[in-house]
């Protein structure tokens, strides 16, 4: 295991060199000029020039790289362009309770809903339960996210004049308020998630209840209800995990529309603020941590399949 975690830490290093050298380039192919978004259209060519030679634009790429790559490696994320000179570090601990509460309560109604959804479908399949589960979870692919929020918010407005609040109520403040912010954001983007866990566990469902210690259980005369969440449900889990771990983290990162029709201000609203501002510093650092947390997320999976199930080894 230990061999096999070192192998993956090494991919992982060349996987991040990678995505920073991708990210550095994009961003300064994008259009645009962070100058200029600095100083506002009206300043003029010189004011614009002095301030692209002080932030260092005017260099070669491959010096703007090192620095950033040598300020990361001495644990210097760097500063905001555009926003304030904050160090980058701070921005993203100030936006990140923010879109952490929203992921967490988004995995929570993907998994409860989906593992239900999946669980009645596989044991009712082919009936109309069966049906009746399958169009409503993949009906959330069908949507997309930020109409389904449109839709939410209109509803909620119009018909029971909902008002969600404008500043972040944390749940250590008041859990009721935090709730009543953030649950339609998470219904949001929860269903979408619905149909990936429903999908895999009525697959996975269907598969184990054929095995043979399912059988030797029924034949014991264990009752369908014990047979299901003791014996049947443990080996279920299992892929389960892997889809869940990897749609948490991409929800850190994918939280974007959601965000911004619920006037939620974490690191969604805080990386799309970046891009539109060619905030360099900031993009490439929030893109390098998201694809960090990745990787991060992929190895945890794989030791936690080991502790799942026994019969998994890694050499």
């Amino acid at each position: 295991m230990k061999q096999y975690i070192a192998r993956r830490l090494l991919l992982a290093i060349v996987t991040l060199i990678g995505v920073s050298l991708l990210i550095f380039l994009i961003m300064r192919a994008i259009p645009g000029d962070v100058a200029v978004s600095i100083l506002g259209e009206g300043a003029n060519e010189q004011t614009v020039a002095e301030l692209r030679e002080h932030l260092g634009l005017n260099d070669p790429w491959y010096m703007q790289y090192g620095r950033w790559v040598k300020d990361m490696m001495g644990g210097d994320m760097g500063r905001s362009l555009f926003l304030a000179n904050k160090p980058v570090s701070l921005l993203m601990a100030e936006h990140f309770p923010v879109t952490l509460n929203l992921s967490v309560y988004t995995m929570a109604i993907a998994v409860i809903l989906g593992v239900t959804l999946g669980m009645l479908s596989g044991l009712f399949h082919d009936t109309w339960i069966d049906y009746a589960c399958r169009v409503f979870s993949v009906t959330g692919l069908s949507i997309p996210v930020f109409w389904l929020g449109l839709m939410i918010l209109l509803t909620m407005v119009r018909l029971f004049a909902w008002t969600p609040e404008l500043v972040w109520v944390s749940p250590f403040e008041s859990f009721w308020r935090n709730l009543q912010q953030m649950f339609w954001p998470a219904v949001t983007l929860g269903y979408f998630q619905v149909a990936f866990i429903a999908r895999m566990t009525r697959s996975s469902i269907l598969e184990v209840l054929v095995e043979e210690y399912i059988r030797t259980a029924r034949a014991k005369g264990l009752r369908e209800q014990i047979v299901v969440l003791k014996h049947a449900l443990r080996n279920v889990v299992i892929p389960i995990v892997t889809i869940g771990s990897l749609q948490f983290v991409a929800l850190l990162g994918g939280v974007v529309v959601t965000e911004q029709v619920f006037n939620l201000k974490g690191w969604g609203a805080l990386l799309v603020s970046g891009v539109i501002n060619h905030d360099y510093p900031l993009v490439q650092t929030m893109i390098f941590i998201f694809a960090g947390l990745v990787i991060l997320a992929n190895l945890f999976t794989d030791i936690l399949y080991g502790w799942l199930d026994p019969r998994i080894r890694y050499q």
